[in-house]
C-alpha cells in the first residue's frame, strides 16, 4: 500500500506538471496568434522585434550578477510606452531568445509568460495613465512584477522540478526569497537611472512609428463631400 500511494503521489505529480506545460504552451500560442492577427504597420512590427532583441541582449552583460538585469524594467517600459501587444511580444522574444545563450528548459515556457504579464499588466497601467508616464510609475511596476514575476517563477521549480510535493513547497519558495529581492532591487536600479531617458525614447519611437488607419469608404465619402461643398461655394 506504502509503494502504490508513493507511486500515486508521483503520477499526480507529473500529470499536474505536463499539464501545466501544455498551458503554458497554448498561452504562448495565443499570445503569438494575436501579434499574427493585429493590424499594426510594418513599422510597428520591426519596432517590436527590435527591442525584443535588444532586451534579449541585455541580459547578457549581467550574467555573472545573480538575477540582476535590465529585461523586466525594460519591458515594463515597452508596454507602458507601446501597448499589450508590444509587451507581452517583448516578453517573449526576450525570453524565447535569450536563453539560447542562457540555455533552454521546461523553465524557458514560464519566463516567456511571466515576462509577457510584466508587459500586458505594465500595458493596462499605462492605457489608464496615457502620456502621465513617469519614472515613479516603473519603480512601482518594477516592484510588484518583479516579485510576481519570481513568485511564478519559484512556484514553476516546485512543480516542474519537485514534482509538485506538497511538503517542498514552502521550502522552495522561500529559497527563492534572496533572488526576488535582488530581481526587484535591479528593476528600482535600472528604473531610477534610465527610466527617464528610456521613456524619453520609447515615447518619440511610438510617435515615429504609430500609423492610424480609416475606413476606405468613409475616406471616398468624406472626400466627396468635400467636393460637393467646394463646388456649391464656386
Amino acid at each position: 500500500m506504502l509503494y502504490l500511494a508513493m507511486f500515486q503521489q508521483h503520477l499526480l505529480s507529473s500529470y499536474a506538471a505536463f499539464l501545466s506545460f501544455i498551458l503554458l504552451l497554448f498561452v504562448v500560442g495565443i499570445i503569438l496568434a494575436r501579434f499574427e492577427e493585429s493590424e499594426i504597420s510594418s513599422k510597428e512590427v520591426a519596432l517590436i522585434g527590435i527591442l525584443g532583441a535588444i532586451i534579449a541582449a541585455s541580459r547578457i552583460p549581467f550574467v555573472a550578477l545573480p538575477n540582476i538585469q535590465p529585461c523586466t524594467f525594460l519591458i515594463i517600459c515597452t508596454g507602458l510606452i507601446f501597448g499589450s501587444l508590444a509587451g507581452a511580444m517583448a516578453g517573449v522574444t526576450t525570453a524565447a531568445v535569450s536563453n539560447f545563450f542562457f540555455g533552454h528548459g521546461p523553465w524557458t515556457p514560464w519566463m516567456m509568460v511571466a515576462w509577457g504579464m510584466v508587459g500586458i499588466i505594465s500595458a493596462l497601467v499605462g492605457k489608464r495613465l496615457k502620456d502621465e508616464v513617469t519614472v515613479t510609475h516603473v519603480i512601482f511596476l518594477g516592484v510588484i512584477l518583479g516579485l510576481a514575476y519570481n513568485l511564478l517563477m519559484d512556484f514553476s521549480s516546485w512543480l516542474t522540478f519537485y514534482r509538485a510535493v506538497p511538503d517542498l513547497f514552502l521550502p522552495t519558495m522561500v529559497a527563492g526569497i534572496p533572488y526576488g529581492i535582488l530581481h526587484v532591487v535591479g528593476n528600482v536600479i535600472f528604473a531610477a537611472v534610465l527610466g527617464r531617458p528610456v521613456l524619453t525614447l520609447f515615447k518619440r519611437f511610438r510617435r515615429r512609428t504609430h500609423v492610424s488607419y480609416r475606413p476606405e469608404d468613409g475616406h471616398r465619402a468624406g472626400l466627396a463631400g468635400a467636393m460637393t461643398t467646394g463646388n456649391r461655394t464656386k
